[in-house]
């Protein structure tokens, strides 16, 4: 019997993640062996890790919190939907050396469509945050045409710049940038509230008018403990809440395609984590 295929999932913190688990399950499906582990590091030391992981015979990474970036900067080429959000959540070994792709903004399109019946089409969208993640969720959500998006950030410059940039790759949408306080006075109606941020991982206050939430479909990108966002939209009487656990198995079912091939069903292993998270945590 051959080695089992070497591959790891990178952040800072990583101790909570699902990903070898989630593998592990989508490999016993097509009977692969995998050798899946999780890997704390430092900034500094991202780029090393990598060039060696590959150097000594790993086929792929995926990346999380806070390493997206530098994954797209230490690839030797890269996907569109890596070169669109201006990060990487999987990197594998290739014939052209690494190559980079973002999975994550399908991935939510996909739980979004799939999963909870909602389609992004002509839809009134507001994303809370203008960092890493709403980068890499942007352009597949824009490519489903909703009516608009609107951006929003404690600090409004770097929501408009996000904004921008994403016109240019998507001119015939309507997208712009605001700070979180000329949100609270806004009058709009949104049928979509996605928490981009890390609210929940470093604690903090959800700081949205609640009016805002009444008839919407509030979506944590943030899962079990830490959908701290989904927790408050729920008790404030959002009309429909989910966390990202199904962004993580979709994005992560996208990510073994493009290593293996192969498409995995998702549904299973979903309802097998939802359940233990809902005891977790009820």
């Amino acid at each position: 019997m051959s080695d089992p295929k070497r591959f790891a999932v990178l952040g800072n913190p990583i101790d909570h993640s699902l990903s070898p688990e989630i593998h592990q399950q989508f490999a016993a499906q097509f009977g692969h062996q995998i050798d899946y582990s999780k890997q704390r590091l430092e900034g500094e030391g991202f780029s090393a890790f990598v060039r060696q992981f590959f150097a000594s015979g790993g086929v792929g990474l995926n990346v999380t919190v806070p390493f997206k970036v530098q994954a797209h900067e230490c690839a030797d080429w890269h996907d569109n939907s890596a070169l669109q959000a201006g990060a990487a959540n999987t990197l594998s070994a290739t014939d052209a050396g690494i190559g980079a792709w973002n999975t994550d903004g399908l991935g939510l399109v996909n739980d979004l469509i799939n999963r909870h019946g909602f389609d992004l089409a002509h839809k009134n969208i507001l994303i809370i945050g203008a960092g890493g993640a709403t980068q890499g969720i942007l352009g597949p959500m824009l490519a489903r045409q909703p009516a608009a998006v609107a951006v929003a950030n404690r600090t409004a410059a770097k929501a408009t710049r996000l904004a921008q940039q994403a016109l240019v790759e998507h001119p015939q949408c309507r997208i712009s940038g605001l700070g979180l306080e000329a949100l609270s006075q806004s009058g709009e109606h949104f049928d979509l509230i996605i928490n981009s941020t890390s609210l929940g991982l470093d604690g903090g206050q959800v700081s949205l008018h609640p009016r805002l939430v009444s008839s919407a479909f509030c979506y944590d990108l943030s899962y079990g403990e830490s959908a701290r966002f989904a927790k408050w939209a729920r008790a404030t009487g959002a009309g429909m809440v989910a966390d990202g656990l199904g962004m993580l198995v979709e994005q992560a079912a996208l990510s073994f395609s493009i290593w293996f091939g192969d498409q995995p069903a998702t549904d299973d292993i979903y309802q097998r984590l939802a359940e233990r998270i809902d005891n977790d945590y009820t």
